[in-house]
């Protein structure tokens, strides 16, 4: 019975474990138990453990070398599997040059770079390295991940003791061991650089011996990139003598060697002075070009001081018959040919006059000074030497005190020298009130505008133009006569008034239509070319020979007379008057006009000025002898009751016949201001 028991339970075990394999057997149906991946890359596809439309059960992230039981869906029910895990790839990396001095180390990772595998990854060197030495050389880099996978990448180290080269600009210091050694570089100088070598372009060898016995080697390289410089010479030969570029070169540097050549040969036949251009050139082919002068001639150049004594045979030569062609007078600083017979051949000499005098000064007795005007030395002052001379205040007087006082300048010459000088100068106190010009009485127009000052100005002894200012009770829009009152003051104080009457009259005739009259008859006789002189006369021409007299003008209103004397060419004095303002307003000529002082008639004319001096200009042709163009009161004097006039309201005029001929040409050169 016991045994029957015995065996049931065996039975049932037996049946429970077919069962359970069984199970297990029907579950791993389609299914792989066991699948390897590499380490880092994805979780393997699910068809690798099972079949598609199976599943992972749940996420897996990255996992570590090893073996893993994960699940996967099979056929509805979760099933365990076995992924292992492993590392089989070597680590990469990319070799890195590095170069150290001497003395120094460093790890096997700065060796490396850009290393890549899916663990950490050792670095070491492949076999000791020796690091006491100079060179370039490979040294293998042993890599090992952690599971014991390598490789090995070969890098280049650069150990150096000392610069590939140093540089230097020819004429430089020269360079110690410093300057070569690395910093931190101990080491015993077999061979370094001489002052001779850095006058040379060059290249040369610099030596070193290290503590181990090695030998470093550099290099010190000159270069020459700055041009020669030189200065013009002023050489004097002999006909006959040898002549060589370097001689025609003053004071030549440069760091390295020159070599000299002629630009432009010597004409060593021509007896005169030339100019000669010579070329400079250094070791590191930096040019530069000098032009001197030299002086052929068998007398030698001499330097004598400025002054009014001639310059005679025996300063020039004391072994030769010397002749001078004309006197010389070394009265101006400056180099000269001057003309000479040797032995009674034809020569010449170069003299140069030189100016070492300070000058001399002495106060003025032709000025007279004013209190309240302050002037330059130069005005106070007279200065004699053989070079233009500036004068400056060292003690000025006080310009606001009147008497005499005590003053100092300094005289500067052009040459470099100078002289203190004191004297005494007098101050006058300026009491003459300025003179006002033109304030006569004169014709406006009902609502334009007044040109107070067109034909007024004032002038003071002293001053010269002083300004003007103008009160005036003319009512612009209302025809009638007013009051108008001109005020000067110079810089003294001293006051001048004078009035007129302005009469306002109804315009007849437009500014307008005037000016262009004036413009067409300008186009026909005046030229571009012409200078005001010029342009002066073909006014005066034009007038004198086209306007015809005639009694009768309404002297009211000097444009509407212009337009007559334009359109008809008839008219009185004051026609011819009035065509002239017309024509000189365009052409922008001063004038100013004039009236007949007395007499049982009017008569009208102008001055005009052009930088010679006012003149009287009238162009009326009433009589025959009659031709004032630019004359002077005596000229006018030919009839003193026709040009009779009140010469307090107007400048002085030239007292010197206007001479047309040298008037223009002065004007073409610019000489008139």
């Amino acid at each position: 019975m016991k045994r029957k028991k015995t065996a049931i339970v065996i039975w049932f075990c037996a049946a429970a474990l077919i069962a359970a394999v069984g199970f297990v057997c029907f579950r791993y149906i389609g299914l792989r138990p066991v699948v390897t991946a590499e380490l880092g890359e994805p979780l393997p596809a699910i068809e690798q453990f099972a079949q598609a439309g199976d599943r992972y059960a749940e996420e897996y992230g990255n996992l570590p070398v090893g073996n893993h039981i994960i699940k996967v869906v099979h056929r509805g029910i979760e099933t365990p599997v076995l992924l292992r895990v492993r590392d089989t790839a070597a680590p990469t990396a990319e070799a890195r040059a590095q170069t150290i001095r001497y003395g120094e180390t460093l790890t096997p990772d700065r060796l490396v770079t850009k290393i890549r595998d899916r663990s950490v990854v050792k670095v070491t060197f492949a076999a000791p390295f020796d690091f006491d030495r100079i060179g370039d050389f490979d040294v293998p880099i042993l890599l090992e991940d952690a599971s014991g996978n390598k490789n090995t990448v070969v890098s280049r180290l650069v150990i150096a003791a000392v610069r590939d080269s140093v540089t230097l600009e020819a004429g430089s210091p020269v360079p110690g061991a410093d300057a070569f050694l690395l910093e931190g570089v101990a080491a015993e100088p077999e061979a370094l650089p001489t002052e001779a070598m850095l006058h040379h372009v060059g290249t040369y060898p610099v030596r070193f011996r290290l503590p181990n016995g090695q030998e470093a080697t550099s290099e010190l390289v000159v270069t020459d990139t700055v041009a020669p410089r030189g200065e013009s010479a002023s050489v004097w030969v002999r006909p006959g003598d040898p002549i060589t570029p370097d001689l025609l070169v003053k004071n030549p540097q440069d760091a390295t060697d020159l070599t000299f050549a002629f630009v432009t040969e010597p004409d060593e036949a021509s007896m005169r002075v030339q100019t000669v251009t010579v070329r400079m050139t250094d070791e590191g082919g930096n040019t530069a070009e000098v032009g001197s002068s030299l002086i052929i001639s068998r007398i030698e150049p001499i330097a004598v001081e400025a002054s009014d004594e001639p310059v005679t045979a025996e300063q020039l030569s004391r072994e030769n018959t010397v002749v001078l062609g004309e006197p010389f007078v070394p009265d101006s600083v400056g180099v000269y040919m001057v003309p000479v017979t040797i032995d009674g051949v034809e020569d010449f000499a170069l003299i140069t006059v030189k100016d070492t005098t300070p000058p001399a000064a002495e106060p003025r007795a032709d000025v007279k000074l004013y209190t309240m005007h302050p002037v330059s030395p130069d005005a106070a002052f007279t200065a004699r030497d053989f070079s233009p001379v500036t004068m400056t205040w060292i003690a000025e007087p006080d310009w606001n005190a009147a008497g005499e006082q005590t003053v100092s300048v300094r005289a500067s010459d052009d040459a470099g020298n100078s002289a203190d000088f004191t004297g005494t100068v007098t101050l006058y106190a300026d009491t003459e009130p300025p003179v006002l010009y033109g304030v006569i009485d004169r014709i406006a127009y009902v609502g334009e505008p007044i040109a107070y000052f067109a034909e007024v100005y004032a002038e003071d002894a002293v001053d010269g133009r002083t300004e003007v200012a103008v009160a005036s009770e003319v009512q612009p829009e209302k025809p009638g006569a007013y009051n108008v009152t001109f005020t000067t003051e110079d810089r003294s104080g001293n006051r001048t008034t004078a009035a007129c009457t302005y009469r306002l009259v109804e315009a007849t005739v437009s500014d307008e239509e005037v000016r262009a009259l004036a413009q067409g008859v300008l186009k026909k006789i005046i030229s571009d070319d012409m200078v005001t002189a010029e342009k002066l006369k073909a006014v005066y021409d034009y007038i004198h020979k086209n306007l015809h007299y005639v009694n009768g003008s309404d002297k009211t209103d000097w444009r509407k007379e212009a337009v007559r004397g334009f359109k008809t060419r008839h008219g009185d004095c004051f026609t011819f008057y009035s065509v002239t303002r017309a024509l000189l307003d365009e052409l922008g000529v001063e004038y100013m006009s004039v009236t007949r002082l007395g007499g049982t008639s009017r008569h009208y004319w102008t001055i005009v000025n052009i930088g010679t001096g006012w003149y009287h200009f009238d162009a009326i042709n009433y009589y025959k002898w009659n031709r004032c163009f630019m004359w002077t009161d005596a000229q006018c004097a030919i009839n003193e009751d026709f040009w009779r006039y009140d010469s307090s309201l107007y400048p002085e005029l030239a007292t010197e016949r206007f001479d047309y001929e040298t008037v223009v040409q002065a004007e073409k050169a610019g000489l008139l201001p």
